[in-house]
C-alpha cells in the first residue's frame, strides 16, 4: 500500500516553484551587504573623513593662512615706506624749498629799500646782500621745481615764478638807473608791490604752491597704507593661521597621544614673533608720520613764515619813510606781519641761539616801529630832489645794529629763528625716516615664512607617515 503524501500536489501542468533565494545587496563601497539588509541602507550612510584627509586638509589650511599673513605684512610695510619716503624726499623737501625762496626775496626786498634809506643806492644799487639774497632765491627754487617735477599741477605756477622774478630784478634795475631820484624809489615800491600782491604776486603764488604741498603731506599722513586699517588683512590672516596651528595641535595630540608637536609648536612661535614684529612697526609707523606730517610739518613752516615777517617789518617800514608815506600803505604791511609773529608764538621757540629770546626781540621790534611813527615822515622833498631820509637819528633807529634799532632786532630774531627752524625740520626728517624704516621686517617677514611652512609641513608630515607606518 503506497502511503499517503502530506503535501499538495501541483495542479498537472503547473512547473514546480524553485526556492526563493535572497540575493546580497551591493552597498556604495562595492562590497556585499549581509543577507537580508536591503540595499537602500548602505547608500543613505556617510563614510566617515580618514586621519590622513584631516591631516592634509589642516597642512593645506596652515599653508595658505600663514603664506596670506606673510603677504599682507610685507605689502603693508613696503607701502607704509613708500608713503613715509616720498614724505621725507619730496614733500617736506619742496616745502622748505618755497619757504626759502619767499625768506629771501623779502630779504632782498629789504635790502633794497634799506639801500634806499641810507642814501648808499645811487653809488652801489641794492647792494649784495640783496645780490646774495636773489642767487638764495634761485637756488631754492631750483630745489623746488626738481622736487615737484613729477606734480603737473605746479608747472604752470613755477613758470610764472620764474616769470615775475625776472620782472622783479628788471624793476630793481630800472630802479638803479634812476640814481637818487624819484625813479629810484618807484622802482624798488613797483617791485616790492610785485612780490607782495594780495592774489597775484610771486609770495602769493609761492604759498599756493606751499599749500598744496601741505595737502599732500595731510594726504600722505591720513593715508591708508599708514593708519591703522591697513593692519586688518595681516591680523585676520594671522588669527587664522593661529586658530589653525592651535586645532592641530589639539587635534593630532588626540589622535596619536603626543602631548606635543615640537615642529607645529616652532611655527606657532614664529608666528608670535611675526605679528608682535609687525605691529611695533605699524604703530611707529603711524606714531611718526603723524607726528612729523602734522605739528613737525607745521613749525617748519611757521618759522620760516616768521623768517619772512621779520624782514617785510623792516623793508614795509623803510619804504615807508623813503616815501613818505606817498602810493601804497607799507605800513599796514609791517602792521600785519608784526601780527602774524604774534600770533605764530606758539610755533616760535621760548629761547633760541645763544641767549636769544625770540619773543622779546619781536615785542622790542613793536616799540620801534611806535617810534619810528611818533617821528613821522619828515619834510616831502621836491620831485627831483634827494629823497633820502635826512634825519640820522630816524635813520640809526630803522637801519642800526644795536638792541633798540630795528634792523639790530630783526637781525637777533632772524638768527634765532633760522637756528631753530634747522632743527624742527633735522627733528621732523629724521621721524620720517624712522617711520620709513622697516625695522628688518623685510628681510624678516620672507624668513619667519619659510620657518612656519617648513616646521609646520615637518609636523604634518611627521603624523602622516606614522599613520602610514600603522601608528
Amino acid at each position: 500500500m503506497t502511503p499517503r503524501a502530506t503535501g499538495n500536489k501541483p495542479a498537472a501542468g503547473t512547473p514546480a516553484t524553485a526556492p526563493s533565494v535572497t540575493a546580497p545587496s551591493v552597498n556604495t563601497l562595492g562590497t556585499a551587504a549581509p543577507t537580508g539588509v536591503p540595499a537602500t541602507a548602505g547608500r543613505a550612510s556617510r563614510v566617515p573623513r580618514s586621519t590622513p584627509q584631516r591631516v592634509r586638509l589642516l597642512a593645506l589650511f596652515f599653508v595658505v593662512t600663514v603664506v596670506l599673513a606673510a603677504v599682507a605684512s610685507w605689502v603693508r610695510v613696503d607701502r607704509a615706506g613708500d608713503e613715509a619716503d616720498a614724505l621725507h624726499d619730496r614733500h617736506l623737501p619742496a616745502v622748505v624749498a618755497l619757504e626759502q625762496v619767499a625768506e629771501a626775496l623779502t630779504e632782498a626786498d629789504r635790502a633794497a629799500a634799506r639801500a634806499l634809506v641810507s642814501g648808499s643806492f645811487p653809488l652801489t644799487g641794492p647792494g649784495t646782500d640783496y645780490q646774495e639774497a636773489v642767487k638764495i632765491a634761485g637756488q631754492a627754487l631750483a630745489d623746488a621745481r626738481e622736487r615737484l617735477g613729477e606734480s603737473r599741477s605746479a608747472l604752470p605756477q613755477l613758470r610764472a615764478v620764474d616769470g615775475l622774478i625776472i620782472e622783479y630784478t628788471g624793476l630793481v634795475g630800472v630802479a638803479q638807473s634812476g640814481g637818487e631820484g624819484p625813479l629810484a624809489v618807484a622802482g624798488i615800491v613797483y617791485a616790492s608791490d610785485l612780490l607782495h600782491a594780495e592774489n597775484t604776486g610771486i609770495l602769493a603764488r609761492l604759498g599756493e604752491l606751499r599749500d598744496t604741498e601741505l595737502a599732500a603731506m595731510r594726504d600722505g599722513r591720513d593715508g591708508f597704507w599708514t593708519s591703522s586699517t591697513a593692519t586688518v588683512p595681516f591680523w585676520l590672516c594671522a588669527g587664522a593661521a593661529f586658530v589653525v596651528i592651535v586645532v592641530s595641535m589639539v587635534y593630532l595630540r588626540r589622535r596619536f597621544r603626543r602631548h606635543l608637536n615640537p615642529p607645529l609648536l616652532i611655527a606657532l612661535v614664529a608666528l608670535c614673533v611675526l605679528v608682535a614684529w609687525d605691529g611695533v612697526n605699524a604703530s611707529r609707523t603711524q606714531d611718526r608720520v603723524n607726528e612729523a606730517a602734522g605739528e613737525g610739518a607745521t613749525r617748519v613752516t611757521a618759522l620760516w613764515q616768521a623768517r619772512t615777517d621779520v624782514h617785510r617789518v623792516v623793508g614795509a617800514e623803510s619804504l615807508a619813510l623813503v616815501t613818505r608815506g606817498l602810493g601804497q600803505d607799507h605800513r599796514a604791511e609791517a602792521d600785519k606781519a608784526l601780527h602774524e609773529l604774534g600770533t605764530a608764538g606758539v610755533a616760535l621757540p621760548p629761547t633760541a641761539g645763544a641767549g636769544t629770546d625770540v619773543g622779546r626781540d619781536i615785542a622790542a621790534m613793536r616799540d620801534t616801529v611806535a617810534t619810528l611813527r611818533a617821528r613821522g615822515f619828515g619834510p616831502a622833498p621836491d620831485d627831483d630832489a634827494d629823497r633820502t631820509p635826512q634825519d640820522p637819528e630816524t635813520v640809526s633807529l630803522l637801519l642800526g645794529n644795536d638792541a633798540t634799532a630795528l634792523t639790530g632786532l630783526a637781525v637777533r630774531a632772524d638768527t634765532a629763528l633760522t637756528s631753530a627752524a634747522a632743527d624742527v625740520r633735522q627733528d621732523t626728517e629724521r621721524k620720517l625716516a624712522e617711520a620709513g624704516s622697516d625695522q628688518g621686517l623685510g628681510t624678516a617677514v620672507p624668513l619667519l615664512a619659510v620657518l612656519m611652512v617648513g616646521a609646520g609641513a615637518w609636523g604634518y608630515w611627521r603624523r602622516f607617515d606614522e599613520y602610514r607606518s600603522g601608528g
